[in-house]
Formats: structure tokens, sequence, C-alpha cells
């Protein structure tokens, strides 16, 4: 699975996402982030950005070794 972020396309607001869904697909995601907020694909791709989240796989830099 991987992460995906639902951004708005509005730029003058902060680019942290809004929500946070694994899914195995871009496409999938999209579909459920439209079904969560009641829009066609048509009008959600209007508003909102799909971005897959890369979570790194570093460990702490001082602690565990």
């Amino acid at each position: 699975m991987n992460k995906f972020g639902l951004y708005t396309k509005n730029q003058s607001e902060s680019s942290t996402h809004i929500n946070v869904c694994d899914m195995p697909t871009r496409t999938e995601a999209e579909a459920y982030f439209a079904g969560v907020k009641q829009l066609t694909l048509e009008q959600f791709r209007g508003l909102f950005i799909v971005k897959e989240i890369k979570t790194s796989d570093r460990r702490l830099l001082y602690g565990n070794s």
C-alpha cells in the first residue's frame, strides 16, 4: 500500500495535507477522496490534488543504533 495525501489547489494556503489514506494506486486514492468530499471526479480534480507521500525509512540519527 502507498500513502496518498489530499491537498488543495489554492496556492495561498499552506502546503500541508488535508487528509491521508493508504491505497494501492493514485487513481483509487482520487476516487476515495472524491467520495469522501461527495464530488464527481471532474469537480474534485478542479479543487484538489492527490500526491503520494514518500516516507523515509531512516532511523533516528541519535539514540537507537
